[in-house]
């Protein structure tokens, strides 16, 4: 596939709730890469051909953001390396855009022989920025955060709401005497704990039932709770009043579902989450990123620009590394610092 040929549409803030009639209509018949995520829903072709047929599968795609070319590279690029994240150089996101590609791939089309090349590429390129310009980042990954926010080991068992991506990235990271999983749906929270006792054999997971009721018994006997599904003020204020009613005030929510979208909903919630003992909320987390040294953001800024190079060079031909004439140095002009 020439370079030249990759487009994208991206949906992201609002308007990534895509619904899921929605992203099968633009993947039908494997004409389509969907890569969605907890934050954002990306869908790429190969051919000026393939992009009018997804248009007209998926009339919301002329509203989306669009790329082409060396520009969807380095988008994709950016988004593989975790810099398009909330939670700049995150490391998660690297190892969904490959499942979403080995599942996609898994079905032979026209689609995925064309983009199967500059996938490869992709995979080079990510790893390559990843180690020259990210690795001294430290851990970046919503787990890693958590785990640092809940610090030592609760005396009781750990909750953790939910059971989607998000949930699945930060579960084997929580350090628990006992993992308490709810879910509105218990056979995903059976599937989340299967996962958590494959990486740590020894851990106790305890599933409990889909039922309200059963959801508010694990939040009064919890020492701490992470929330990885999105606000919600009816449940929420139950949520909040069985925190409070426990006998030990002690202990520490991790919400990581609150303040995510800025709509009016979630501005309820904030004010109804507002003075609960022991809440870190998303954009708390953020704030705290935010406030990380001149080093990280040096790093970030270079890992951006070493996106962009790496597009430029790679419409430029195959090997991303291999030196061009003085003639090609115009294709750099573009680059911001």
């Amino acid at each position: 596939m020439k370079l030249a040929e990759l487009h994208i549409f991206h949906f992201d803030g609002a308007s990534a709730a895509l619904s899921a009639d929605e992203l099968a209509a633009a993947g039908t018949q494997s004409q389509a890469w969907v890569i969605a995520t907890c934050q954002r829903s990306v869908i790429v072709v190969a051919g000026r051909a393939a992009r009018e047929a997804l248009l007209r599968r998926l009339p919301s795609a002329a509203a989306a953001r669009a790329y082409e070319g060396a520009e969807a590279y380095a988008f994709l690029l950016r988004f593989a390396c975790g810099l398009e994240s909330k939670l700049l150089g995150e490391t998660e996101i690297f190892g969904q855009i490959k499942e979403s590609w080995r599942a996609f791939s898994a079905a032979p089309s026209l689609q995925s022989r064309q983009l199967a090349s500059g996938v490869q590429s992709l995979f080079q390129d990510t790893k390559e920025v990843r180690a020259n310009q990210l690795s001294a980042l430290g851990s970046a990954s919503y787990g890693s955060q958590v785990r640092r926010l809940l610090g030592t080991v609760s005396a009781g068992p750990t909750l953790l709401v939910g059971a989607g991506q998000l949930a699945q990235s930060v579960a084997p990271w929580i350090e628990t005497n006992e993992l308490l999983l709810w879910n509105r749906t218990t056979d995903r929270a059976h599937e989340l704990a299967a996962l958590v006792q494959e990486r740590h054999a020894q851990r106790a997971c305890r599933v409990l039932e889909d039922t309200l009721e059963a959801e508010l018994a694990g939040w009064s006997e919890a020492g701490d709770v992470v929330i990885c599904v999105p606000a919600d003020a009816t449940r929420d204020a139950a949520r909040i009043a069985a925190w409070r009613a426990r006998s030990g005030h002690a202990g520490r929510i991790v919400h990581l579902g609150l303040g995510t979208a800025g709509t009016d909903k979630d501005d309820s919630s904030e004010a109804l989450w507002a003075g609960v003992p022991g809440l870190t909320s998303l954009t708390a987390l953020f704030d705290m990123l935010r406030a990380q040294s001149d080093l990280r953001r040096v790093q970030v800024v270079r890992a951006r620009r070493a996106c962009a190079e790496k597009a430029v060079l790679r419409s430029l031909g195959s090997n991303a590394t291999q030196p061009h004439g003085w003639e090609d140095l115009a294709a750099f002009a573009t680059i911001g610092p």
